[in-house]
């Protein structure tokens, strides 16, 4: 039979425990309040005021897709609405009934020879007029016909296949791909920033492609409910960055798992080969970072990845030009206000990259094999 002593005693550890337990709920409240108040002073990028759901921001706020300049496509996931015109970050843009972005519209049209221009924001022109991108430059510096078919958020898979879609139909004299190394890592993925995109994998020496049809369901997991409540800290973000897990938490990006340098490398192959079966030149060109955003360490991973795709490029019996070099020799380190505007390129940053790239179509040749 049991006392009242142990009854009471019974009682007495019950309210212990969860006296406790309470006051470890507390401090550990109170140490996560303090922790976002202090990270929310000392972080240049935080704010006091403004509390949006970090977490879900880039669906909110997705430029690829949720955009009236962009549209669904079942091999490429997205690419341009064709005869659509409007503006964009304060700039005007309009795409032909090609689907390619229109430039130098004033001028008279030129017919010979055609080069076609295929990479991601950067060829496509991010925040930066018609007139005003590195294809339209490339155009008025040389003279010839410059089709613009870059497409914002397009990884070195996107673009292969959609120059084999349009190299075909446009027969271009020179092909040129334009690329960040960014676009390598987007190479392993099967979603990005909440769309489903077409990916490669390796198949014994080359590669198969895999996830076509894109699927257009909407992409979401078992984490969603935890993202709209923890999604205001940014106490919570900045450790998942620090722990290079952003992707993890904001749900919006997964891996394919291919090795995506091992699967661009084989891009460059796929390329070369297209090249060739079109009788076109093929020009690889690797754009440089904003260092001012990218960071040290990170600058250095990302030239050493683009290195190893020209590498690639070349070992397939491509030209290729490394912008980077240009670019410091222009003063784009001493002064990336200038040639960089959100971590893209200013119309000077276009101009130049028109240049360099025009100095290597001089030593490509236009002439058919």
């Amino acid at each position: 039979m049991i006392s009242d002593g142990q009854i009471s005693q019974g009682r007495i550890q019950r309210t212990a425990l969860v006296g406790g337990l309470t006051l470890s709920f507390v401090a550990v409240v109170l140490c996560l309040l303090v922790g976002e108040l202090g990270v929310r002073l000392f972080e240049p990028a935080a704010s006091l005021w403004r509390y949006p759901n970090l977490a879900t921001l880039d669906r909110k706020y997705n430029h690829i897709i949720m955009s009236p300049h962009m549209r669904y496509d079942e091999l490429l996931g997205h690419q341009p609405l064709e005869g659509v015109a409007g503006m964009f970050m304060g700039r005007p843009i309009s795409f032909s009934a090609d689907g390619l972005r229109n430039h130098n519209l004033n001028l008279a049209p030129r017919q010979e020879p055609v080069v076609l221009a295929v990479g991601d924001s950067f060829t496509e022109g991010w925040a930066v007029g018609d007139d005003e991108t590195w294809p339209a430059h490339l155009e008025r510096d040389t003279g010839w016909r410059v089709l613009n078919a870059g497409v914002r958020g397009y990884g070195l898979d996107q673009m292969v296949l959609r120059a084999e879609r349009l190299a075909p139909r446009f027969k271009p004299r020179v092909i040129v791909l334009a690329f960040i190394p960014d676009d390598i890592y987007r190479v392993g993925l099967s979603i990005r920033q909440a769309y489903h995109k077409p990916y490669f994998v390796p198949a014994g020496e080359t590669i198969e492609l895999r996830g076509v049809p894109v699927p257009r369901t909407p992409v979401s997991d078992g984490f969603d409910a935890v993202r709209r409540v923890l999604g205001y800290s940014y106490l919570i973000d900045f450790v998942m960055r620090r722990l290079d897990a952003v992707d993890l938490w904001h749900g919006d990006t997964f891996k394919s798992g291919v090795d995506g340098d091992l699967v661009s490398c084989r891009l460059m192959g796929r390329f070369a080969a297209l090249a060739r079966r079109e009788d076109a030149k093929g020009l690889i060109v690797a754009f440089p970072e904003d260092l001012a955003k990218v960071g040290p360490r990170d600058a250095a991973t990302s030239r050493a990845g683009a290195a190893r795709m020209l590498d690639c490029a070349r070992r397939a019996g491509l030209a290729t030009l490394d912008a980077d070099q240009g670019f410091a020799a222009a003063g784009a380190q001493r002064d990336p206000e200038s040639f960089y505007f959100d971590r893209h390129f200013t119309d000077r940053g276009n101009a130049l990259a028109a240049r360099l790239i025009a100095s290597v179509l001089e030593g490509v040749g236009t002439d058919r094999r």
